[in-house]
């Protein structure tokens, strides 16, 4: 408890009972004959005490507090010449790369203006050459004729080679579904897919029917279904595993086979005869297509892998 609450309590106990500070009057000092000059003086100097510590305690705390204001001026201060250093110094900065922007700017035109002779004495050069190239050239004129023909010739082979190779590359990422019963209105990338995921196989692939018939023909028989994944190891893989299905109910009748060129199928078709003919004349032997040939093992030998 502070000293004045203290004072306040022993004078309204001196009082009396029920007396508080905002109902008390002078007569309650008067007429209390407790309340002696002795008391009352008593009473005064307690009050005087209470008074001067509290005017030290406010001379202490303006002290304190100017103090802080004055430490508080001073950061303030400290500040404001630190912000002008770095306004200062941030405005060098900014000179500095202005000035490194313009000379990089003036190198830059500098190498353009290089750069642009260079290509003027080229051309001068470039025609000169042309003309005497020109001169050369109708001097031989039915020579390159000539040549020219064999050159076209020679280009148009080229061209068929490459596309030979793009189409084999096309193919080599495709295989061929036979067996799949074509139906209107099919969902056949659905249909496909549960296939695969009878090879344990989820490719990301492209469907499509090819050849005559179908649905909408007279002849009505199931097209083949062309399918392309990301890759050839892709492939690889789903063709070996195609040996799986004859193990199921509903994919026995289905096959795989690699997407071959019309040349392909040809052979692929003089060897299947030649197969059929061989398993009719030695029953009693293994006869098997393997890397583009008909093979004939005996019982009990390998047969490895074959196409």
């Amino acid at each position: 408890m502070s000293e004045p609450q203290k004072w306040i309590d022993g004078v309204l106990g001196a009082i009396g009972s029920g007396a508080t500070l905002e109902r008390i009057t002078p007569q309650d000092f008067t007429k209390n004959s407790k309340l002696t000059r002795d008391v009352m003086a008593k009473f005064l100097c307690q009050a005087l005490n209470v008074v001067n510590s509290q005017m030290k305690n406010m001379q202490e705390f303006e002290s304190e507090y100017e103090k802080e204001m004055c430490q508080a001026l001073d950061t303030s201060k400290q500040f404001m010449e630190e912000a002008e250093t770095v306004k200062a110094k941030s405005a060098v900065e900014v000179v500095d790369l202005q000035r490194e922007v313009l000379n990089l700017q003036r190198e830059l035109l500098t190498e353009k203006n290089r750069q642009l002779e260079e290509l003027k004495a080229s051309v001068v050069e470039s025609v000169k050459s042309v003309g005497d190239t020109v001169k050369a050239e109708i001097k031989s004129y039915s020579g390159a004729v000539q040549q020219s023909c064999k050159t076209q010739s020679k280009s148009m082979n080229l061209k068929t080679v490459v596309k030979k190779v793009v189409e084999e590359q096309d193919r080599s990422r495709s295989f061929m579904v036979f067996g799949m019963k074509e139906e209107k209105n099919e969902n056949l990338h659905d249909k496909i897919e549960t296939l695969l995921l009878e090879l344990n196989q989820k490719p990301c692939i492209a469907v499509c029917r090819v050849g005559t018939g179908g649905m909408d023909s007279s002849k009505a028989r199931s097209r083949p279904v062309k399918v392309t994944v990301e890759s050839s190891p892709a492939v690889t893989e789903i063709l070996n595993r195609a040996k799986l299905l004859k193990d199921s109910d509903q994919y026995a009748r289905v096959f795989l086979s690699p997407d071959r060129s019309p040349q392909q199928r040809e052979e692929r078709k003089s060897l299947v005869v030649e197969l059929r003919r061989r398993v009719t004349a030695e029953p009693g032997k293994r006869h098997l297509i393997r890397r583009g040939a008909v093979v004939t093992l005996s019982v009990g030998e390998n047969a490895g892998k074959h196409t």
